[in-house]
């Protein structure tokens, strides 16, 4: 028998997700689903509720919110020391947050009655995780990406912003502090390790280690990139002026910046990224998290996860 935990954060959406919660509700009891709900209400409350969920026998759960709130609950299928929780537990996604970048690689509707019918029609599908091991030794689980440079930068800013909305003006919120980000950040000097491979070091804006294709808000940084096949697309991009940065913007939405001078794209299952200066921080999932230095490691086959049978996702 399925125990399905549903765990909603209301404060996704600039708070619109505790008014279109109800609606979800209704029709995933409607469509025959028997669940428990948990209403968030603090920073990693998520990944609490998860865990003891997981323990106490839950066999699926589902997040209701942004892709901050999906990553809380990623973390919430492995232990305080990393070691999975509920092997057999299966992931589903009711989107409702700012940037909803992970739904469209996974090709889950964004409208949330679409999501629920995903929910109650749709068989899981495993995908990987990543995992980060920064020096201070604590780790973070993610399902979509992970950056460092840039991305930690305008994750920083836009969550001081006064505004943290969804949709298209949540869209807007990344783009302005991505271009506000270019105009002050220079580029910092990393050493890159993938896999057994050669050491690359290179001054960049960003190190990004895709298992998913979008972040910030709608931006294609890593379109080669697939959610089940045991590895990561890293994206490296070196560092370059300020006017060539803010006109490559638009490549960066339709992911033809990876054809651009300056950027690289490496495959692997592990990799250490390593400062030759200023620590760089994180971006994990639309939240800023840890600096480097740290090593990312592809975690194959970890998640099972609710996804339309027809989605085509890669």
């Amino acid at each position: 028998m399925t125990r399905t935990l549903v765990v909603v954060n209301p404060a996704s959406a600039g708070g619109r997700t505790v008014h279109r919660w109800p609606d979800s509700e209704s029709l995933l009891r409607a469509l025959g689903v028997d669940f428990d709900v948990h209403v968030t209400s603090a920073p990693d409350d998520a990944t609490r509720a998860v865990r003891r969920a997981l323990r106490d026998g839950a066999t699926r759960i589902v997040a209701v919110g942004g892709d901050g709130t999906l990553n809380e609950v990623v973390n919430g299928f492995f232990a305080e020391d990393g070691t999975p929780i509920g092997s057999a537990a299966t992931l589903g996604l009711v989107p409702s947050g700012t940037g909803g970048d992970f739904r469209k690689t996974a090709g889950i509707p964004a409208a949330p009655d679409a999501a629920v019918k995903v929910l109650a029609e749709a068989r899981p599908r495993s995908v990987d995780a990543g995992r980060i091991d920064f020096a201070d030794g604590s780790h973070r689980f993610f399902i979509n990406i992970a950056d460092c440079g840039i991305g930690g930068e305008v994750v920083a800013r836009v969550n001081r912003s006064r505004y943290k909305g969804g949709g298209v003006r949540g869209s807007a919120v990344f783009l302005r502090e991505s271009i506000a980000t270019l105009l002050t950040f220079g580029g910092r000097p990393v050493r890159v390790t993938i896999d057994d491979g050669e050491p690359i070091e290179r001054k960049v804006q960003s190190v990004v280690v895709a298992n998913g294709q979008y972040f910030g808000g709608g931006m294609h940084v890593a379109p080669g990139a697939r959610i089940d096949d045991g590895s990561f697309d890293v994206v490296i991009v070196e560092a370059m002026s300020r006017t060539r940065a803010v006109t490559s913007m638009p490549s960066l939405y339709r992911g033809t910046h990876v054809r651009r001078p300056g950027v690289e794209v490496r495959r692997g299952t592990r990799v250490v990224i390593v400062s030759l200066g200023e620590p760089l921080l994180f971006d994990v999932e639309g939240e800023q998290v840890g600096r480097t230095p740290a090593t990312i490691t592809c975690l194959p086959h970890a998640i099972a996860l609710y996804v339309p049978a027809t989605s085509g996702a890669p």
